[in-house]
């Protein structure tokens, strides 16, 4: 009986640690965590590897300048997806952003996914910090290898294979077809103006006369494509009359404004930045943008 206890208990653990496996680092208000939802994998399938990062306070309590940039052993990335998300409001309210790879193997045997820093920046003081996960390790499974016995060949069964054959290369003469006469996807303004804000972030780096000289050009870019709005015929007050014509929220119509208005103006002036302003200003258009 007590070796059925002592088995029934093993089985339970060894169940939850290939369900999720957690380690969680935590500084200055700011936690991560990281788990993967199998430790055994066979070479044919994938596994999914997740890092959350968690606060309590808005979404731009912290900025990330760097991307995360995770080492991967004997396994390889096929998909990567990222989210942030709110709950509650005011003092009450916590932040979740969450990153997803999906992973396969690339060798069988002890896979490994080496520790992941993660840099950031509070706000307001811009204060640098960083989180580090542990190591994690996977065992991949021996490739499976097919084994065909031998089969007894027809000329019912040569017909078969004949007519299969030319059906798949009509099939596929078809797809290419439609494929090159399908329609290219079409971006929206919004989308067109966060993959031009990566660009401009990249090119500018922490230089913020330069970067608000190119924020202005990409703002005015949107505003021509989405409401028809160019900035450089328009007052200041002009385009605050334009901007009051558009289905933009009084909130977005006022950051608008002043991101526009404060871009050109610094265009023609000298320009003083403390330490994260560059990256302050990206990460608010960006999330604007995402949010239209």
């Amino acid at each position: 009986m007590r070796r059925l206890n002592k088995a029934a208990v093993l089985s339970a653990r060894i169940l939850v640690c290939i369900l999720v496996a957690s380690l969680i680092s935590e500084a200055a208000g700011i936690s991560v965590s990281q788990s993967v939802d199998r430790f055994t994998l066979p070479f044919e399938d994938s596994l999914h590897f997740e890092v959350v990062l968690s606060w309590d306070g808005p979404q731009t309590a912290y900025f990330f300048p760097k991307p995360l940039e995770p080492v991967f052993d004997g396994l390889k990335v096929r998909g990567f997806a990222s989210s942030i998300s709110s709950t509650g409001s005011g003092s009450a309210e916590s932040t979740t952003k969450r990153f997803r790879f999906s992973l396969i193997p690339t060798a069988s045997g002890t896979a490994r996914i080496a520790p992941v820093t993660v840099q950031y920046l509070s706000w307001p003081d811009s204060l640098p910090g960083e989180l580090v996960t542990e190591t994690m390790t996977i065992q991949i499974a021996e490739r499976v290898t097919r084994v065909q016995g031998s089969v007894k060949v027809t000329y019912w069964l040569l017909g078969a294979v004949a007519v299969l054959v030319l059906a798949g290369g009509a099939a596929l003469v078809i797809k290419r077809s439609v494929r090159r006469r399908s329609t290219p996807i079409v971006k929206t303004p919004a989308e067109e103006a966060t993959e031009r804000l990566t660009i401009l972030k990249r090119e500018a780096g922490s230089d913020l006369k330069k970067f608000q000289t190119g924020l202005y050009e990409l703002l005015a870019v949107f505003l021509k494509a989405k409401f028809n709005i160019d900035p450089d015929r328009l007052t200041d007050e002009e385009i605050d009359d334009a901007l009051a014509t558009t289905d933009l929220s009084a909130e977005q119509k006022a950051h608008m404004s002043r991101w526009l208005m404060e871009a050109r103006r610094d265009k023609f002036r000298p320009v003083a930045a403390a330490p994260g302003d560059t990256i302050r200003l990206e990460t608010e258009v960006r999330r604007y943008f995402e949010k239209l």
